[in-house]
């Protein structure tokens, strides 16, 4: 039996930023993941020793001093240990037919939107000054030197945008300045990175990656999303910590409604003053503990929430540069329906030959990704379990489908490409739930709707003494921004809980 001041169930964003700062404050951590590499998401896979795939990152933004993910990258012990490339652009849209690239900066990213819809020059306009002093709002709330009591007394004055955008969609938001649905759309391209269309999504998880994309400057990582996950588990282990991998939490030890110690699938037992878990709630009390140690109004308080989306993506390696068959950009969506409701619904039963899709040019981001600058490309849409069957031989079929139909769409924008592919892998749903064990496979934990935003998300502390909940199912949300504010949030109330006591509690 080994004996932690901390133990962290899951090795994603959430659980290595709560236990990076923990240990930078002085705790002794452990970290347990059943999968070989730490990071869930936040991963790289190789093949053939000659690829390097990353999961999911596409971009990261605020890292620049003072920024929010500056901070807490900082607090965590990581930001001298990541290297951010500064990506050109945001992002690039096949819209109508025509290419049209978002600019980094904002005043031209508003000239632009001017140009496209004249119309809607003036309310262009003020959607931006609206922009800008959200920013402004956020700056105050998430200033860390100005004292708590001071916050919450001039919250109503310093952040009315915040307070009345927090019970608004995101279509809500932008029709109090514009009327135009397709400046809607087009402006809200990027909604599949938060799981739910303009119409349904909270403006709060639209408009604050929107400040960081557009005010702040948006960069990928130097070895991509691995190189983050690493530099977490290097300052976890250089505390006197541990990250075990391919160690499965099989049970998390319940004495007297406190969380004492969890059990391994390789009958291992630790025990700790803390358990955190960066686990799904489905998971953490239906299958780790005794359904009998919690209320069935808390379980039912979340078994009601809507599971957001999963993702299916095809990995692609290639021979050449994709620059020699014209993908020169980083991000790419391809528009093929304009109403985001309806490309929502093609995505949800599964019609994908209507629905828009993106590519992602890893080369473009980091040549050095793979081993020997071999380069990596990955197309990908947001997607539902349920389109994929269970039976083997039907699941196996409709992977076949979905590829040809992605490589037929790679080879209509890109003549030629499909000749310069040396690995491809198509992974769906299913292979989203089987790595990370979440739900469905959901890569934003619970939708991110109005009425499952702010202070209507699952709270990190749990009816259960000594245990904490992080990651994209808790507040604030889903995104790496997301869970890294949850890790580190929740790391420093423990850590106000805990005052570094160290006696660890017995098993009796």
């Amino acid at each position: 039996m080994s004996n932690y001041d901390v133990l962290v169930i899951g090795a994603g964003i959430g659980g290595l930023c709560t236990a990076a700062r923990l240990s930078q404050l002085g705790y002794k951590v452990a970290v347990f993941e059943h999968h070989v590499r730490p990071g869930g998401y936040a991963t790289n896979f190789p093949r053939k020793g000659k690829y390097e795939f990353d999961v999911s990152l596409h971009a990261i933004a605020s890292l620049n001093e003072g920024e929010i993910c500056h901070e807490i990258f900082s607090k965590c012990g990581i930001m001298n240990r990541i290297t951010p490339l500064k990506k050109e652009h945001p992002y690039t849209a096949v819209w109508e037919g025509e290419k049209i690239t978002i600019p980094q900066d904002h005043e031209q990213y508003l000239a632009l939107l001017q140009d496209m819809f004249p119309q809607e020059r003036e309310g262009v306009a003020k959607l931006f000054n609206a922009l800008y002093a959200f920013a402004q709002e956020m700056a105050f709330l998430q200033d860390s030197s100005i004292p708590k009591a001071e916050k919450q007394e001039l919250f109503p004055i310093k952040a009315p945008l915040f307070i009345q955008w927090s019970q608004m969609t995101t279509a809500e938001v932008m029709k109090q300045y514009v009327d135009d649905e397709a400046l809607i759309s087009f402006f809200t391209l990027l909604w599949p990175y938060y799981g739910v269309p303009p119409q349904m999504l909270s403006a709060h998880y639209f408009f604050v990656p929107w400040i960081g994309y557009h005010l702040e400057g948006t960069f990928y990582i130097k070895g991509g999303a691995q190189a983050i996950a690493d530099a977490l588990t290097e300052v976890i282990h250089e505390h006197g910590g541990k990250v075990y991998l391919r160690q499965e939490v099989t049970e998390i030890i319940v004495k007297d409604q406190k969380a004492i110690g969890i059990k391994t699938k390789k009958e291992k037992t630790f025990t700790g003053n803390w358990i955190v878990s960066n686990a799904s709630p489905q998971i953490t009390f239906s299958k780790l503990m005794n359904e009998s140690v919690t209320e069935s109004s808390y379980r039912e308080s979340y078994e009601k929430l809507e599971i957001g989306p999963s993702i299916t993506q095809l990995y692609l390696g290639l021979t050449e540069d994709p620059a020699n068959f014209q993908l020169v950009d980083e991000d790419i969506v391809f528009v093929k329906e304009k109403d985001p409701s309806k490309d929502y619904q093609y995505l949800k039963s599964g019609d994908y030959q209507q629905a828009n899709f993106g590519i992602t040019n890893y080369y473009k981001l980091d040549p050095e990704l793979s081993p020997n600058g071999k380069p990596v490309i990955v197309a990908a849409f947001i997607d539902f379990i349920e389109n994929w069957p269970e039976n083997k031989e039907d699941y196996k079929k409709r992977k076949e489908e979905v590829t040809q139909y992605l490589l037929s769409q790679l080879e209509e924008h890109y003549p030629g490409i499909t000749q310069a592919i040396e690995v491809l892998e198509l992974g769906t749903p299913r292979t989203m739930q089987r790595y990370t064990k979440n739900p469905a496979g959901a890569v934003y934990g619970f939708a991110q709707t109005v009425n499952q935003s702010g202070l209507h998300r699952l709270q990190r502390s749990t009816p259960v003494g000594q245990l904490s909940l992080v990651g994209a199912w808790t507040r604030p949300g889903g995104g790496y921004q997301g869970a890294a504010v949850s890790g580190i949030s929740e790391a420093e109330k423990i850590h106000k809980k805990l005052g570094l006591d160290k006696e660890v509690t017995q098993l009796s």
